[in-house]
């Protein structure tokens, strides 16, 4: 396919068409333990991630008195009213708690490790998650619960307006990406998938440019012609200034969105000295309901 995303699913938007009131939602004053009546911010949760841009900012969790394992526990719980939360396995998989430290999306060389240890972490390219079954997740929720001293805001991209600009400018190079690619190598994780495929939902994307690289290399087959140009043509439209959003999460901000359809990475970020200080994520995956 190389026209125009059609059908269901989060609509296409560019940073400068958001409407805050689209995917903004306040959290309704609660106790310490952010138990207020959620019914309505669920619902246009849901909403935004269904028919909106595909993602939603909730705004203002009350999270004091809770130490890290209850504010995981809080944002699990709030993943759960969307899909079916997604079980980690046992072991150090199982700690859902993000630092730059604990919870790398990618290998780190020697040099960035050192760079960790002084509180220095670099960006992440926009990408979705693959979490441990055969399937990317449908939701990715991310509560803040301590930021960076600097840095560390969220980049976020709408897979159709990237996939429809593709359409119109580089034909060739969406079709490349309709196709195969290896997604790693290894137990649970010897993938393969097209970065852009048409599913019941809609439009749906899945894009790492390290695991792709790396699969590629471990099953011993060269990227085809055109493949490695297409690849780099989708890196120059995803982090283009114009399609990026920019999202500083504060303390209690939970981002939630849909992994299918929207792309996340992260700036880089200079860390607080600290260890109860630094920079700590809760993160959370969910799959659709079964009625969706």
């Amino acid at each position: 396919m190389t026209g125009r995303a059609e059908g269901p699913g989060p609509r296409a938007w560019a940073p400068d068409t958001l409407d805050e009131q689209d995917w903004v939602v306040p959290w309704p004053p609660g106790g310490p333990d952010g138990t207020a009546d959620p019914v309505g911010s669920v619902s246009r949760v849901a909403h935004a991630l269904r028919h909106g841009p595909g993602l939603a900012l909730v705004r203002g969790l009350e999270l004091d008195g809770l130490g890290d394992p209850e504010c995981a526990e809080l944002c699990r719980r709030f993943a759960a009213r969307l899909g079916t939360v997604v079980p980690l396995p046992a072991g150090p998989a199982a700690d859902d708690l993000l630092t730059a430290e604990t919870a790398p999306a990618v290998e780190l060389s020697a040099a960035d490790r050192a760079r960790q240890r002084e509180g220095d972490a670099r960006t992440l390219d926009p990408h979705t998650d693959r979490s441990y079954g055969p399937e990317s997740p449908w939701l990715l929720g991310l509560l803040c619960i301590r930021p960076a001293r600097t840095g560390g805001e969220s980049l976020l991209v709408s897979a159709r307006a990237v996939h429809d600009r593709l359409a119109e400018q580089d034909p060739s190079a969406l079709h490349h990406l309709y196709q195969d690619f290896h997604f790693g190598r290894g137990p649970d994780f010897d993938r393969v998938s097209p970065v852009f495929r048409q599913r019941r939902h809609g439009l749906h994307v899945q894009y790492n440019r390290y695991w792709i690289e790396r699969g590629q290399q471990e099953a011993g087959r060269p990227f085809p012609p055109g493949r490695q140009a297409a690849l780099d043509t989708l890196h120059g439209v995803l982090t283009d200034p114009g399609t990026v959003l920019r999202v500083p999460l504060r303390r209690g901000d939970l981002l939630v969105l849909d992994n299918t359809a929207v792309l996340h990475g992260r700036t880089g970020f200079v860390d607080h000295a600290g260890p109860g200080e630094r920079r700590c994520l809760a993160r959370v995956w969910a799959d659709r309901p079964a009625d969706r």
